[in-house]
């Protein structure tokens, strides 16, 4: 079953929801590019270096989580389903 949560996933729900396609998500998207540049202005290459390495960790233990979360909530999701298919 993880097998099939992991690819729906990567193949489906992964591309769909990392595109920008509201206000909002543009904005902070400016917002943060902004916010690069501006510390890349007062940093060495060296700070840039680690400070990129940092980012790098932080975007994959947030996409860890948010597969995590992904999954619990599908198998979650199944077993209500489950649970009142067999309700009389």
């Amino acid at each position: 079953m993880k097998e099939i949560f992991d690819n729906l996933w990567s193949e489906y729900l992964a591309e769909r929801c990392a595109v920008i396609d509201t206000d909002y998500e543009r904005a902070l998207a400016k917002q943060t590019v902004k916010l690069h540049e501006e510390a890349n202005e007062l940093l060495s290459t060296e700070q840039i270096a680690a400070v990129e390495k940092y980012i790098d960790s932080l975007c994959d233990i947030q996409g860890a989580f948010v597969k995590k979360a992904f999954v619990k909530g599908c198998e979650f999701a199944l077993a209500l389903l489950f649970e009142f298919r067999a309700l009389p």
